[in-house]
């Protein structure tokens, strides 16, 4: 697909990201909104990012990755329940924990956002091996924007 524009769609309830195509192709990226307005350079960024998840998560070759980039199995635990995405390709250990830090803030948004209380544990990722090589907590996420 050759992308030839990019057009952001806000609401109440969730922001669209679409990226249009020029044989008329649009491929469209749904985030619930937290509540707090972001720029549309942002928006497009975790779309952008939401779907590099998405093609890694059906990849085999856990390991690493084509660019010698690491490949990491984050989990994601929301209301009890334990989601696990393998095969995400980030560059080092650093941005790993960048990712888990966000992934846990915008949980705990969402969150806030329904009047839910989380506890525990948000997200962890694991290397190759399976070692927990990094992970957040809601208590974190909590302690800072206190």
């Amino acid at each position: 697909m050759q992308l030839i524009d990019t057009v952001v769609h806000r609401n109440t309830v969730a922001n669209v990201v679409e990226f249009l195509g020029e044989g008329g192709e649009t491929v469209s990226v749904t985030i619930v909104s937290s509540g707090e307005a972001k720029e549309d350079t942002d928006l497009i960024e975790r779309a952008k990012q939401m779907m590099v998840q998405l093609v890694a998560f059906d990849r085999p070759d856990i390991g690493i990755g084509e660019d010698n980039s690491a490949l990491y199995t984050f989990e994601y635990q929301d209301k009890g329940v334990i989601r696990v995405m393998p095969g995400i390709s980030l560059p080092d250990l650093h941005a790993v924990q960048q990712e888990v830090r966000r992934s846990t803030e915008d949980l705990w948004r969402d969150a806030l956002d329904n009047a839910a209380a989380p506890v525990g544990w948000a997200v962890r990722a694991r290397n190759s091996s399976g070692d927990i090589v990094a992970t957040c907590s809601y208590d974190e996420v909590q302690l800072h924007d206190a």
